[in-house]
Order: C-alpha cells, then sequence, then structure tokens
C-alpha cells in the first residue's frame, strides 16, 4: 500500500487504450465491426484482459484495473522477497530488507536503456508477468525447479516474451546441474521441462494460431525506428544511461560475492539475463525479422534491474547484520544510492564494503561496534532510509498540474483522471453527445477510442498494431501520411468530407494549432480543442 501511496495509479492511458477495448469486449459491437484497430485485438496473445472482461463492465473497469494493479504490486514485492530469502537473509533483516525495497527509486518507472516497465503506475499484464517471473527466479536460486518451470511456464502465459527472457537463466541453470551430477538431476530437468511445455502448450497455440507469421512487404526494422526504437536498439539509450546500466551490472556482480548463499545460482541467473540483453542488442543491430524484433530481447534489462537490486539490497543488509562500523557506515551508503537512483553512488560505496569483509574474512576479526551493534545499525539506517527516501526519492512518474496560463503537455492530458482535464472533456462530449458508429479525426498523440468508445481515423498509438497484425501498416502508414499533410483547417474538413469521417477534433494550442482554427464554428469546444462536423466546412470563413 506505500508503494502505491508513494507512486499513484493511473487508468486509461499508456497501453491500457489497447486492454480496454479487450476487457469490455468491443471487437462485438456493431460499431467496431469493421475498424481494423479494434478488430486487431482479437489477436492480442494474453489471457490476462479476457479473463478480467469476466467480472469488469463499463461501470467498474477502472476499479478492476485498480485491484489487478494492487495485486500485481503485492506479487512483485512477494517475489522480490522470495529472492531475498533465497540468497541468505533471515529474521528480522529479512524483513527490513523487503520494507527497504519500497523505497527505492531504482525500481519506480520505466528502465533507462530500453523502458521496460517496472513500479508503474498503470496495470499492464508485462508487470503481472514480470511479478510472477521474480518468483520462478527465487526458485532456480534454490534449484528448485519443478517450481521454477511452473514460474516461468505462467509468465509465459501471461506475456509470451518475459517467460522466453527468463527460459535462458533457467536453461543455464539446468545445464550447470546436469554437467555436475548428471544422473542425480537428469530427471529433475527432464520433469521440469515437462511441466514447463504443458504449462505453456494452450497460450503457445494461440499465438501460432493468430500472430501472422508470414512475411510483410514494408521494412519492419524502419517501421520500428520511426514508430518506438527504444524498445529494440541500443542506438537510442543515451551513452549516460549506457554507463549506468553498465555500473548496475558491475554492482550486481560485485553484490553476489558479498550474499550470505546460493552465489553461484544467482551468477547463473544474472549471466542469462545478460546473454538474452545482449541477444537484443545484435538482433537489434543486423535483423529485419519482425519474429525476432517482437521478442523484445533488449527490455530484459528490467529483469536484469529488479535482480540487481535485490542483490545489492541483499549484500547490504548482510553487512548491517554484522553489526560491523564500517559495513554498518557503507551498507547504509549503498542502500541510499539506490534509493536516489544513483548507481554511481551505489558502486562506489560497494567496492569498499566488498574490500572490507575480505579483510576481516582473512584477519578473522570480528570489529563490531559493540555487544548492541545489530540495534544500532538498524538505529541509524531507518532514519538514513527514510531521509533520502523524503529528500531525493522520485516515484510518481504523474505529469504535474499545469498552471491556470500554462498550455498542458499531452501527457497532463491523458488518462481517467488527467492533471488537464481539456481532452477528457472532449472524449466525455463524444462518448454522450454522438452516434456510437461516429467516426473522429483528432490529434495524433492524444488517446480517444479507449476514453470516448468512438472510432477514430488514425492514431500514433494505433500504429502499435502492427506488431501483431502487420497487415493494419499500410492502412495506418497511409492515413497517417494523409493526415500529416494537412495545414489548414479548411484542408482538414475537405478531408473529412472526403473520407466520410464525422467530426473533426481540433487542437487549439500553441504551435499545434492548423491554420484558420480560430475562423470555425464549434459543435463543442473548450479552452484548447474544438469539434467540428464537416458539415461546417461552408461555413468556416475565409
Amino acid at each position: 500500500m506505500l508503494s502505491w501511496r508513494l507512486q499513484g495509479f493511473s487508468f486509461g492511458t499508456d497501453n491500457n487504450v489497447f486492454h480496454i477495448p479487450i476487457v469490455l469486449r468491443w471487437f462485438d459491437l456493431p460499431q467496431f465491426s469493421d475498424d481494423a484497430f479494434v478488430q486487431s485485438m482479437r489477436d492480442y496473445a494474453t489471457p490476462v484482459y479476457t479473463l478480467l472482461g469476466l467480472i469488469a463492465n463499463d461501470g467498474n473497469i477502472a476499479t478492476v484495473f485498480f485491484a489487478a494493479f494492487l495485486i500485481t504490486r503485492a506479487l512483485t514485492i512477494y517475489g522480490l522477497l522470495l529472492i531475498l530469502r533465497a540468497v541468505g537473509l533471515r529474521d528480522a533483516w529479512l524483513w527490513a530488507s523487503a520494507a527497504t525495497l519500497v523505497l527505492v527509486s531504482a525500481i519506480y518507472g520505466e528502465t533507462a536503456i530500453a523502458r521496460d516497465e517496472m513500479f508503474v503506475s498503470i496495470f499492464t499484464h508485462t508487470a503481472l508477468a514480470q511479478a510472477v517471473a521474480l518468483m520462478g527466479v527465487a526458485c532456480l536460486i534454490r534449484g528448485r525447479l519443478i517450481c521454477a518451470a511452473m514460474a516461468l511456464g505462467l509468465a509465459f502465459d501471461l506475456n509470451a516474451m518475459v517467460g522466453i527472457w527468463t527460459s535462458v537463466p533457467a536453461i543455464l541453470v539446468a545445464i550447470a546441474l546436469l554437467v555436475g551430477k548428471p544422473r542425480v538431476h537428469g530427471s529433475r530437468i527432464a520433469c521440469a521441462a515437462a511441466v514447463f511445455a504443458l504449462i505453456t502448450f494452450p497460450i503457445l497455440g494461440w499465438i501460432v494460431g493468430t500472430q501472422h507469421f508470414g512475411g510483410q512487404d514494408f521494412d519492419y526494422r524502419k517501421f520500428l525506428i520511426g514508430y518506438y526504437p527504444n524498445h529494440f536498439f541500443i542506438g537510442w539509450a543515451h551513452w549516460p544511461d549506457r554507463i549506468a546500466f553498465g555500473l548496475e551490472l558491475l554492482s550486481g556482480l560485485l553484490a553476489t560475492t558479498l550474499l550470505p548463499r546460493n552465489r553461484r545460482s544467482v551468477l547463473l541467473v544474472l549471466a542469462g539475463f545478460v546473454l538474452v540483453f545482449v541477444a537484443g542488442m545484435t538482433i537489434g543491430q543486423l535483423s529485419h525479422s519482425r519474429i525476432l524484433l517482437n521478442l523484445h530481447l533488449l527490455r530484459v534489462d528490467g529483469m536484469v534491474t529488479w535482480l540487481t537490486v535485490i542483490l545489492v539490497v541483499a549484500a547490504a543488509f548482510s553487512g548491517l547484520s554484522t553489526g560491523r562500523a564500517i559495513e554498518v557506515v557503507f551498507g547504509i551508503a549503498v542502500v541510499c544510492g539506490l534509493i536516489i537512483n544513483n548507481w554511481y553512488v551505489v558502486l562506489s560505496t560497494l567496492l569498499p564494503l566488498g574490500a572490507f569483509r575480505v579483510a576481516v574474512l582473512r584477519s578473522g576479526r570480528s570489529l563490531r561496534l559493540w555487544h548492541w551493534g545489530k540495534w544500532v545499525a538498524a538505529g541509524l539506517a531507518a532514519p538514513a532510509f527514510i531521509g533520502a527516501a523524503l529528500v531525493w526519492g522520485v516515484y510518481s512518474q504523474a505529469p504535474a498540474i499545469p498552471s491556470a496560463r500554462a498550455v498542458p503537455i499531452d501527457q497532463q492530458l491523458l488518462g481517467a483522471w488527467p492533471a488537464a482535464p481539456y481532452w477528457l472533456q472532449v472524449t466525455q462530449w463524444a462518448r454522450s453527445a454522438t452516434q456510437p458508429d461516429a467516426v473522429f479525426l483528432v490529434p495524433p498523440k492524444l488517446d480517444f477510442v479507449a476514453a470516448a468508445k468512438r472510432r477514430s481515423w488514425v492514431g500514433w498509438k494505433e500504429g502499435a498494431v502492427v506488431m501483431w497484425a502487420h497487415e493494419f501498416y499500410r492502412l495506418w502508414r497511409t492515413r497517417s501520411d494523409e493526415v500529416a499533410a494537412l495545414r489548414d483547417v479548411e484542408s482538414a474538413l475537405r478531408y473529412a468530407c472526403q473520407h466520410r469521417i464525422d467530426y473533426v477534433v481540433l487542437d487549439k494550442r500553441p504551435g499545434r494549432a492548423l491554420r484558420g482554427t480560430a475562423a470555425v464554428y464549434p459543435v463543442f469546444h473548450n479552452r484548447w480543442f474544438a469539434v467540428v462536423a464537416p458539415s461546417a466546412c461552408r461555413r468556416a470563413r475565409r
């Protein structure tokens, strides 16, 4: 609950624009029967939203998503707790480290390299799949292959790409066990593989049957570069972010050497995720294959971050638990580095912590603070962590509320509870005052269909459909280019008349308004938007 209060919850924005039509089965409604965007949602290959549709309706869908959001957050924290136990934390220090994780800014928002979802303010099936995958990682670390296969198989069912990412560490762990004691572990590995195959078979069949694996008549790589390259290509990550990710990896490797137990298994799991990341970089540089690029392998940096943060926290708290003065000081500094999301601080404080641990082990001296050293460590750590969180912690990604005179940006207009209500007023008017089969020409970067329950001629977000239905590309590309070429209201209204579009939504924000926007007679308007019917073409002032 604290994690939710720190970050907040959003509904109806970002990828929720795909999820809402699935949950409410809009593809069965007559007004969407020939809408390519909504109809493509039948092939969105995850059972999560179909299952949510069993209990959700127009009136309670926001509540259902909020409940799913809380469940996902709780499962994620539970998965992290299992990993902490697997690497050797025990008793009160286990619970203290788990509670501290809530304050770690490094796991809020999206990753810097591939924009993978960590703790985000909306509910998504990817976040749910990663929560289950973390439980599987904990089982891998403890050598419980069958339990790991069950968790990773379920993660695959929730989001296939997450299941594929996590299968690589599982294979490495299995190979290591097989090499060590083939007769002892061979049957366990075979049984785990059978369990994974059995659990994933239904969803794998669904994917094979719906995902249109045939070739496409356009350059898919070029499409991704123009649409959203961050998930796929390392070249779109800034160099400071790449360096920070390298420091993150080094921190994880160093933290592994300081764990109380299961260091070898942890190293194998971390190596598996790194291999997936390297494969993602390679595929992004060389491949044009839609199948390979759609695996989103670069986004495994999210799983790397989850694991690295856990390892660093475990290493720091194992130092705190000793009560030794130097380990307490550097352990507190390490966790504060995570709270402020600065991997330079994390690595620079982990290094002396590790060096001191080695020196102590070689000398055989305890060097405790005093008899009550552990309690003193806890007393010093708690205010330090809370203070760092209050002063430097960054948790919410919600856009700031614009001042009365400020021009709202797109992010401030989106969702069911936007910071600026102007776009919400437009979608609410469209939903209540127009016919169900009405078609709208809307500004490209603003989400419309999910909020208005009305058809949009074309939208930027809708381009993601190409990833699972490549035949949508020509329609989306053609309409996007045609609309982008419109420079004045007269041409926009003429275009709408030619294509039987019922309403044109005009953006009145400075720098975005078409020429002649101020001269029209809208059927609805507010401070930043105006809705015009094409029948008003004749009445537009010239």
